[in-house]
């Protein structure tokens, strides 16, 4: 692989990546937003040179990211040998009729992501007030009719937990609930592993309890006896254990990296990790 160093856009680099970057490891970009405000090509670029192989982007108006619209992304991405995975989005609770204007979003980001390539828009918040059964019925009915609009208009819906989705509510865990009153043909998820293992929940619990849900992993890892978040494979996330489960039915593994330091030492460390394990590989 070439050195960091080398000029991006150039016809060797993008030959070389397009070979090596042939792995299923993607990089949520929000770990390097700070990076890209001062450098946006440099900042891919490097992440490419680590080995990653698709970028999952984040807070999508449903036509830029960081004003550029998805073809100059895709074009760019694809100089240096990566893809569009998907989005991080999201609404608040909109109209049940989803032929009004509100869900315009909705219909523009699923058509912005397909265009390119991607095949995930990901909800990255509660979209409502989760303190009471009757909210979180209000929420699961939403994310019913946004994965019947991303259906529609070809891609899939997610939902990615923090840690508030561990809380109980009426004696249910508000992750729980979502998962059992959602469509399992509309609505997936995406585990934090993380934040799962910060909020007190049981990484594979959730994906031996729910193989066909949670189909998507955030690879980020949480230290529970240093009670702070560190690179993956240094915490209490327990990775090896994970991937070698009988039948594993992930489909989308996405690192995402929230600590201080030096984040692109972080984020290639990341990488040389999640490497290891027979997944990954092509």
């Amino acid at each position: 692989m070439l050195a960091l160093g080398t000029v991006c856009g150039n016809e060797m680099f993008a030959d070389t990546v397009q070979k090596a970057n042939k792995g299923r490891i993607g990089i949520q970009l929000y770990s390097v937003h700070n990076e890209l405000k001062n450098d946006f090509e440099g900042t891919l670029k490097k992440l490419s040179g680590f080995g990653y192989s698709s970028v999952e982007l984040f807070g999508f108006n449903g036509e830029k990211f960081y004003e550029r619209n998805m073809k100059q992304l895709n074009d760019l991405l694809k100089d240096m040998g990566m893809t569009v995975s998907g989005t991080h989005c999201g609404s608040r609770i909109l109209p049940e009729k989803t032929d009004t204007p509100e869900w315009d979003f909705w219909k523009k980001t699923s058509a912005a992501i397909k265009s390119c390539g991607g095949k995930w828009a990901v909800q990255a918040s509660l979209p409502g007030s989760a303190s009471n059964l009757n909210g979180l019925k209000r929420i699961a009915e939403h994310f019913n009719r946004v994965g019947e609009v991303c259906k529609k208009g070809g891609v899939k819906f997610a939902y990615h937990n923090h840690r508030d989705e561990f809380k109980m509510v009426e004696n249910e865990v508000i992750l729980d609930y979502l998962i059992k009153n959602t469509d399992p043909k509309l609505v997936f998820f995406q585990l934090d592993m993380g934040h799962t293992v910060n909020a007190g929940g049981d990484c594979m619990l959730y994906l031996r309890s729910y193989p066909n849900r949670i189909i998507l992993w955030h690879a980020s890892d949480y230290d529970k006896e240093a009670k702070q978040y560190t690179v993956v494979g240094k915490g209490s996330v327990p990775y090896k254990e994970m991937f070698n489960m009988p039948g594993l039915k992930l489909e989308l593994l996405t690192v995402e990296q929230e600590t201080g330091g030096d984040i692109f030492a972080s984020c290639k460390e990341n990488f040389d990790y999640l490497k290891q394990f027979k997944w990954t590989k092509v």
